[in-house]
């Protein structure tokens, strides 16, 4: 933690994700600080020239507002771009909570930078805090997205590529070069859609989870016990699974292999025995 000089502090980089400033909230800030309230610093980066205010806004002005003239903040190494990012999903977990329209607005923001063109719904939602149906109805309620020169898919044998897709539509030269294969739209919104389930899933597990605690005859300490340890244990699943996965495919990939060897062992067999005949 470092105690930083508040004018040396820059607001005016777009790092604010909210569309405004609650200036009651600022009030109570304030006046909490002077009657002795301790707040948490609020998190910038230095960029070697530039200290970008990432996260704490509320606090920053309030601060101001008392004519206090430093704050403790938290100093990360990085650029505009990463204070950006980071004030994107700052008060998902904590803080003063971001009203609909403020994600709205944020998951509007990454969807347009070329920034974030190449990460999926998914991780977009995980990142602001909301669901990935809510950044799939913001994507298709805009008209101002910019057009992909490139688009990631994954071929049948689970072999991520790229392949451009800016003369899609276009009359083209023919040429003799081999061509990729083929590119197919479908496959993307099938496995955006099923991101999309994934995470609806697991939030209505999470919801089961919270009514059968509720429901629970405990203590709210016991609840939060149970609670922490089903996370807890869901999260254990969720990871055996990849490496279960990841353990499949590889089985299939050998297998696969060790079919290709046989059939060149055979042939191989076959060969000679012609020629020994």
């Amino acid at each position: 933690m470092k105690t930083l000089n508040i004018l040396n502090i820059r607001i005016d980089g777009g790092t604010q994700p909210r569309k405004e400033i609650n200036y009651d909230v600022v009030k109570d800030y304030a006046e909490a600080m002077r009657e002795g309230t301790s707040f948490p610093p609020v998190t910038v980066f230095f960029d070697g020239a530039e200290y970008w205010l990432a996260d704490g806004f509320h606090r920053y002005h309030a601060t101001k507002a008392n004519a206090t003239a430093s704050i403790d903040a938290e100093v990360y190494q990085g650029s505009l771009d990463d204070a950006k990012e980071y004030s994107y999903g700052a008060n998902k977990d904590r803080g003063l909570s971001m009203s609909p329209e403020d994600n709205k607005e944020i998951v509007r923001k990454m969807l347009l930078e070329p920034r974030y063109k190449e990460w999926t719904q998914a991780r977009i939602a995980a990142h602001v805090g909301v669901t990935a149906m809510m950044v799939s109805r913001v994507k298709a309620s805009m008209t101002d997205l910019p057009k992909q020169d490139t688009k990631k898919y994954v071929t049948k044998d689970g072999v991520e590529r790229k392949i451009d897709v800016s003369n899609i539509g276009k009359k083209t030269e023919k040429t003799t070069e081999t061509k990729p294969e083929p590119y197919d739209e479908n496959e993307d919104k099938i496995r955006e859609l099923s991101e999309v389930i994934t995470q609806l899933d697991e939030e209505v597990t999470l919801l089961k989870d919270k009514i059968a605690i509720g429901q629970w005859d405990a203590s709210e300490i016991e609840k939060i016990d149970v609670e922490e340890t089903l996370t807890d244990l869901r999260e254990r699943i969720r990871l055996l699974e990849i490496d279960n996965k990841a353990l499949r495919e590889s089985r299939d990939m050998f297998q696969n292999r060790n079919a290709e060897l046989m059939k060149t062992v055979t042939y191989l067999q076959r060969k000679l025995k012609k020629e020994t005949a």
